[in-house]
């Protein structure tokens, strides 16, 4: 979840007005002055009063941000962001039974060590599904092998997709299952975590 907040931009000795947005990848200032900031490019940020400063590209910008929020901008933007692993939740100690191919290379490395073919030895599982057909063969078999546990299902992104986002969710609700938690995999795949629907 990003950080926003109308802001007075100073850089160098000019000033603005501007809305100013703090993802986990980039700063964005929006308004009369535009500008799509880098967080990797940001160079010595710290806080001084209310204002948020840095430098990039040898130009110094200062952000006056509202009372008590200049501290929070500074640790978002110095804080790492987490790991695919990470938002998936999988590491040697939570391993995944995995269904599919897992080609793409972030995902691959976010499974290292962390995959596992023993039920009794997985945390949650992963279909990976590029069609409807892959949708429905991985399901039919780990809930099978796995029925209890969380499903991330990992499918292509874009309007373009071979298995849209909408498609997955009407799908998977159909069976029962609610979405709790979606992810970017990489440039072309993205996640979203299922569980069973307890009963009411």
């Amino acid at each position: 979840m990003g950080l926003e907040a109308e802001s007075e931009v100073r850089v160098g000795h000019d000033s603005h007005h501007a809305h100013a947005l703090l993802e986990s990848r980039e700063l964005t200032l929006r308004g009369a002055f535009k500008k799509t900031l880098p967080i990797a490019e940001l160079k010595d940020p710290r806080v001084v009063n209310h204002e948020l400063l840095f430098e990039h590209n040898g130009l110094a910008y200062a952000l006056a941000l509202p009372e008590g929020q200049a501290a929070k901008w500074l640790k978002k933007l110095t804080t790492e962001p987490p790991s695919l692993a990470q938002k998936l939740g999988v590491d040697a100690g939570h391993r995944a039974l995995v269904w599919g191919q897992i080609g793409d290379g972030p995902l691959n490395d976010a499974l290292i060590n962390a995959v596992t073919t023993d039920p009794a030895c997985a945390a949650l599982s992963i279909v990976v599904a590029l069609t409807p057909a892959d949708l429905n063969a991985g399901l039919a078999e780990v809930t099978q092998r796995l029925p209890h546990a969380p499903i991330w299902i990992v499918y292509p992104k874009g309007a373009t997709s071979s298995l849209p986002e909408s498609a997955v969710r009407t799908h998977m609700r159909a069976l029962n299952f609610i979405d709790s938690k979606t992810c970017a995999v990489s440039d072309t795949l993205t996640a979203t975590r299922f569980s069973s629907r307890k009963p009411k």
